[in-house]
């Protein structure tokens, strides 16, 4: 997972960009992968959320479901 270091008093500007290579609930360990400035604590870091699988999403279920139903009252009203 790629993170993003960001100097908020310098208008967002990238400073460093981020590998995490591992994580629990309390801690994560990352590897600085490129560097403009040097990593401060004042600055942030930004996560991107990681893409969520398609068998995970609701919206394949609910399309799923309306077809599924869909088809359903198209055979039931063709007999």
């Amino acid at each position: 997972m790629v993170s993003y270091v960001v100097d908020p008093m310098q208008r967002d500007a990238l400073v460093a960009r981020l590998r995490i290579i591992t994580r629990d609930s309390v801690f994560a360990t990352a590897l600085v992968t490129s560097q403009v400035a040097r990593v401060r604590p004042e600055h942030f870091l930004l996560v991107p959320r990681p893409p969520v699988p398609w068998w995970r999403n609701q919206r394949f279920w609910a399309g799923t479901a309306l077809g599924f139903t869909i088809g359903a009252v198209g055979v039931a009203s063709a007999r």
